[in-house]
């Protein structure tokens, strides 16, 4: 997956079972691990999470995403 595909992903509200899986570039078993681990992490700082999706800002916070190195990769055309 390349930065453009990233940050299409994040720019969504809600990150979907999907969307973790491409970001983390795992399947389904190893995602379900770490969305079970975010949810957790966000239900005990007091978070209510609605539904099975992460809010977004979570996961990109979670995950370390840079947002701004990827937006510097596509201007540049890497």
């Amino acid at each position: 997956m390349n930065a453009e595909d990233t940050l299409k992903i994040i720019t969504k509200q809600w990150c979907n079972l999907t969307d973790l899986m491409k970001l983390l570039g795992c399947g389904r078993n190893k995602a379900l691990d770490v969305k079970k681990q975010i949810k957790d992490k966000l239900i005990n700082e007091g978070y209510f999470i609605p539904g099975n999706d992460l809010p977004m800002q979570a996961v990109v916070d979670i995950l370390k995403i840079d947002i701004d190195r990827l937006e510097k990769i596509i201007k540049l055309g890497i």
